[in-house]
């Protein structure tokens, strides 16, 4: 395992579109896209109940981040820090649920260590004072990682065959 690439996982959230897509970004600020999900994978949360929104938004991160760290096993990487970055706060939601569910992964997931981070809406970040993180701590090597290989990250959003899709399961609360 030791030979393996230490990568940064990064799930940016687009919270207005209710999608998500992960990539990794490497020690030297190389931007490795991943997965992305389809229109509105997120969507089912805004007809729950606070709790269940959390709980939905959760079980449905955690498995981007499992399938985030299988993509990079594939690559002969290793996840070294987990990043969430959203666009902004939950919409349709209590107003809690962002908080609640960065406290949650903060708290649950200790190895790697995660992050979350609310970032401009196009996910922008050219100063650490740019990043507002929410829960979780972001250490200097981390944020120069991260401004180094977020843009080339964000800047692939626009080529969607660079992402393997990954669809809506049948069930919604799955």
């Amino acid at each position: 395992m030791s030979d393996r690439q230490k990568a940064i996982l990064v799930v940016l959230i687009t919270t207005r579109e209710f999608r998500w897509h992960a990539g990794a970004i490497t020690a030297d600020g190389l931007a490795v896209p991943l997965l992305r999900s389809d229109q509105a994978n997120l969507h089912h949360y805004t007809e729950l109940e606070s709790d269940e929104q959390v709980s939905f938004l959760r079980h449905r991160l955690a498995g981007v981040l499992q399938r985030g760290c299988d993509r990079l096993f594939a690559r002969h990487m290793k996840a070294n820090h987990f990043l969430l970055i959203a666009d902004g706060r939950f919409v349709e939601a209590d107003p809690a649920i962002t908080q609640r569910l960065a406290d949650h992964f903060v708290q649950w997931m200790i190895n790697p260590p995660i992050t979350y981070i609310i970032a401009n809406p196009d996910f922008e970040i050219h100063s650490a004072d740019q990043i507002k993180v929410i829960a979780g701590t972001c250490l200097p090597e981390v944020t120069t990682v991260l401004q180094t290989g977020l843009p080339g990250l964000v800047k692939q959003i626009a080529t969607p065959e660079s992402w393997e899709l990954i669809t809506r399961p049948k069930n919604p609360d799955s």
